[in-house]
């Protein structure tokens, strides 16, 4: 039980990070043009960035999907280093 109250603070710290970060970077919602963009809106859109693999024989090729601007904004405004989600990965 106390774990469980541990993570829901964990996670409202972590929400209320985040809500802040939005605002201090003025990241307007599109939808909702007199509101910031809510946290959870923000993971939503975060959460349609994918990392793809490509097979081809024995390679396997990973790549991370193009962030649009609002996403792109988002992960500035979290200061999220994204350098090396250019470039593919071969293994």
């Amino acid at each position: 039980m106390h774990g469980h109250i541990a993570v829901c603070v964990y996670a409202a710290v972590i929400e209320a990070l985040i809500t802040a970060a939005l605002a201090a970077a003025d990241i307007r919602d599109p939808d909702l043009p007199n509101q910031h963009l809510s946290a959870a809106r923000a993971l939503r859109e975060l959460a349609r960035i994918q990392t793809i693999t490509l097979n081809a024989g024995d390679r396997h090729v990973d790549v991370v999907t193009r962030r649009n601007p609002l996403q792109a904004r988002i992960l500035d405004a979290l200061n999220v280093d994204t350098a090396g989600w250019d470039r593919a990965h071969i293994t």
